[in-house]
């Protein structure tokens, strides 16, 4: 990787770093890790989510896995967990998207 890119990166990992979301993020993240049971269980479940979402994405199965995790999904510390790690996503998907947008690469064999 060319030494521009590369820099390039590191300031782009930085200012994510120094972003607020991802600050709440790890503010909470590192809140659970001090309840072993609870952490266990929200890996479970996003683990669950992950998979659905990769492979069947049905209603169904969505609202089972809900009703499965319900206890720890009503919890205010987990709920503001989930929708830091959904905007951390988000932002690594629009930055994805951004690059894939403005680089000409021919994949039109895909």
């Amino acid at each position: 990787m060319s030494h521009n890119i590369e820099y390039q990166l590191k300031n782009l990992i930085d200012s994510i770093k120094d972003s607020d979301e991802y600050n709440q993020y790890q503010r909470i993240y590192k809140e659970f890790t001090e309840d072993e049971n609870l952490l266990a269980r929200l890996n479970d479940f996003r683990k669950k989510s992950y998979d659905i979402q990769l492979n069947e994405n049905s209603l169904e199965i969505c609202k089972s896995l809900r009703e499965e995790y319900k206890d720890i999904l009503m919890l205010p510390n987990v709920q503001e967990f989930l929708i830091s790690e959904k905007k951390i996503n988000d932002i690594l998907r629009n930055i994805n998207h951004y690059i894939w947008d403005n680089i000409d690469l021919n994949v039109d064999f895909i």
